[in-house]
């Protein structure tokens, strides 16, 4: 592949997961215009190979790799990556997480509406929520006008993490990911970029998210509903939605997470019937 550069890169961070690396990176269709810019966060049990990598990905872009000396969490990662893709020009960069996949054309769904709406700044979409075997469970979805993103943002984040697309230019404004919201750093980062700038989701479903037993959500669940709960505080405005959305989290961190997943799946499933 040349070493030329598109308009875009997708930021992948990367720990202990390399089987889960070369399932994103075949999801890029050989038609998208994207780089792609890797960064591993000191993995040592489970490194990337880097051959199998190179090999799954079929994207008109580059594939590269950005390695730190020591695991630090994925909040450094993620800083470290968008540093690196600051100082080399890219005017879009999108997310993608090790073990999710893309949709057909997700990137050119992307970047066509941006260009249509070059006021907004950050923009997301759908996802379809899969167990470890890729059978779907559900398809997540978020309101799509700026007025209702900015009234879902109090009850928890109205974008999902990896589907998203953002504009460099707006980090001067926004920074990078707070490391004073441990587990919703991403959370924090759209609450800025909904609070400076129009933001949009998409209603068309744009990954394919694994739904994985040992995740953030499961593993880091006290530390996120706390991160999240402090974020609705800072950023309550007396709106009924405000206070509903402080309410929910204090909820959740009183709830055992066994009895909320159990609720969760029936509300899906009577939604769905």
């Amino acid at each position: 592949m040349a070493e030329t550069q598109n308009r875009l890169i997708c930021l992948i961070p990367h720990y202990n997961n390399p089987t889960g690396l070369v399932s994103s990176l075949a999801s890029f269709g050989a038609t998208e215009q994207v780089d792609v810019l890797v960064v591993d966060d000191g993995s040592a049990r489970a490194p990337i190979d880097e051959r199998a990598a190179r090999d799954a990905f079929a994207a008109q872009g580059v594939l590269r790799f950005l390695f730190l000396p020591k695991n630090r969490g994925i909040e450094y990662a993620l800083n470290s990556g968008l540093g690196w893709i600051e100082s080399r020009g890219y005017e879009l960069i999108a997310r993608l997480d090790c073990g999710d996949t893309n949709v057909a054309d997700r990137f050119a769904r992307q970047v066509a509406f941006l260009d249509a709406h070059p006021d907004v700044m950050l923009l997301g979409g759908a996802a379809s929520m899969v167990d470890p075997q890729g059978v779907e469970q559900f398809v997540l979805r978020h309101p799509t006008a700026y007025a209702d993103i900015q009234k879902a943002m109090h009850l928890n984040s109205a974008f999902i993490h990896p589907a998203v697309m953002f504009r460099t230019a707006a980090l001067a404004s926004t920074g990078h990911y707070p490391l004073d919201a441990p587990a919703a750093e991403d959370y924090a980062l759209f609450w800025t970029f909904t609070r400076q700038f129009p933001v949009a989701n998409l209603a068309d479903v744009l990954i394919r998210y694994e739904l994985d037993p040992g995740g953030i959500s499961l593993s880091k669940r006290n530390r996120q509903l706390k991160s999240r709960l402090a974020l609705q505080w800072r950023y309550k405005d007396g709106s009924l939605a405000a206070w509903k959305g402080l309410a929910r989290s204090v909820l959740l961190l009183l709830l055992p997470y066994g009895l909320v997943f159990k609720l969760k799946a029936r509300l899906r499933q009577g939604k769905a019937a």
